[in-house]
């Protein structure tokens, strides 16, 4: 097993496309643990940069995923529709089970950058509430919630315990939603999002920011998901 050297095409890249059709042809199937770097290193007698630089790449863009202290997998991909994914309503089924584990809840003033986004003056009051999404008993997103507390009367953790927002806006608060606006980006991995996802730090991670408008255009919520992307392939479906 070696590269072409000879060849104009960067050595990592002939490293990513062989790793890439050894899983593409199925002969590496999702769960399949990767030689170590040093191993793959050594097979295509290149040095271990490049084999790093080829697995990152492969990392980013899904194909393979990284544990701690473990070694470097196939993905098992799975497609997930966007809407689903950023939509309030859809989620929204009170028989369902949704675990979350929370890290923090507070009241304290807004400040000026969620007072900005709310739209509410810097001083008031809002709930900033940090949970950890569960699948499968796995973390596989961060969120961070901010609500204005004149809306929220008696706003307590154990309401929000392993439920949606939307259940507890619609069903416990009465309001009428209209509308969620949603921002899309994507983010590196520092070491506190790395340990709380359990993944390398330097990971891309998949970020959305939805703002949340009642029917007379309130901002009644303002969060931020910071969401492991390396198992999924998000899609859109438009009819046409």
């Amino acid at each position: 097993m070696k590269v072409n050297k000879n060849l104009p095409t960067p050595l990592y890249h002939q490293v990513k496309d062989y790793l890439e059709e050894k899983i593409i042809s199925g002969e590496w199937e999702p769960g399949f643990q990767l030689p170590t770097e040093k191993e793959l290193s050594s097979q295509f007698q290149v040095s271990s940069i490049t084999v790093k630089r080829a697995i990152h790449d492969l990392v980013n863009k899904g194909v393979l995923y990284r544990q701690r202290a473990k070694g470097t997998f196939v993905s098992k991909r799975e497609d997930k529709d966007i809407y689903q994914l950023v939509s309030l309503r859809n989620e929204a089924d009170e028989s369902k089970h949704h675990p979350h584990k929370s890290l923090s809840f507070k009241e304290e003033e807004a400040g000026v950058k969620i007072g900005k986004m709310l739209d509410i003056n810097a001083k008031e009051k809002v709930y900033k509430i940090h949970r950890l999404k569960i699948e499968e008993e796995t973390p596989v997103g961060i969120e961070y919630t901010y609500i204005p507390s004149s809306l929220f009367p008696g706003l307590t953790e154990t309401m929000i315990e392993d439920d949606l927002f939307y259940n507890v806006f619609t069903n416990k608060y009465g309001l009428k939603l209209e509308k969620a606006k949603i921002f899309f980006s994507t983010i590196i991995a520092d070491e506190y999002e790395a340990a709380l996802l359990n993944i390398p730090k330097g990971e891309q991670l998949f970020v959305l920011e939805r703002f949340t408008h009642t029917e007379d255009q309130q901002i009644i919520e303002y969060s931020r998901f910071i969401i492991r992307q390396e198992k999924s392939r998000y899609y859109i479906e438009v009819k046409l």
